[in-house]
């Protein structure tokens, strides 16, 4: 988040992905330097934990709406856990080009598509059945377990982001250096 600050987020992510196994804080120290961030800026971030606020809140939105490792994502809310071919990614995003297009062509605004996508999206998993009952495969996904036909809403606020806010399919992704 220091170096979203700096409008260098992405740089700075590829260089710790290109380094995962190097991220005490003088390594950290080293790959923003090596990006070119303004080092007094960013040890003070750090030394102060001044994102630590944004960070916790983003573990508790990933939380709620089901996420229980990573990495995971939502393509337009629809959930999708840990690695996964890219013939699967393909399939979610071409159903969901669909549903922008129908969108679009019925004269919903481009910057609308997300917003309406949502509308019926939810915001966490169904909670436990009563009495801790785990229910049949009919009844859907097991209590607290994202289900994988629900769509639902996920805050993308200020995130570091690719591509335009308004494109027909958005990919939010949980994940960390494990």
């Amino acid at each position: 988040m220091a170096a979203h600050e700096q409008g260098k987020f992405w740089e700075y992510h590829d260089k710790l992905f290109e380094n995962v196994r190097a991220i005490k804080q003088p390594d950290l120290e080293k790959h923003a330097q090596t990006v070119g961030l303004d080092m007094t800026k960013f040890k003070q971030a750090l030394d102060t934990h001044k994102f630590q606020r944004l960070i916790e809140a983003d573990k508790r939105m990933a939380t709620t709406v089901g996420v229980k490792g990573t990495p995971h994502f939502f393509i337009n809310g629809r959930p999708l856990s840990g690695a996964q071919p890219k013939d699967k990614f393909a399939e979610i995003i071409k159903q969901e080009i669909a549903a922008a297009d129908k969108l679009i062509a019925g004269g919903t605004p481009l910057a609308r598509v997300y917003t309406d996508l949502m509308r019926n999206a939810k915001a966490s998993p169904a909670a436990a059945a009563p009495g801790g009952q785990q229910p049949s495969a009919a009844q859907g996904p097991r209590p607290g377990q994202p289900d994988p036909n629900a769509v639902y809403k996920v805050a993308l606020g200020e995130s570091p982001r690719k591509g335009g806010r308004a494109a027909k399919v958005t990919i939010v992704e949980f994940s960390d250096f494990q």
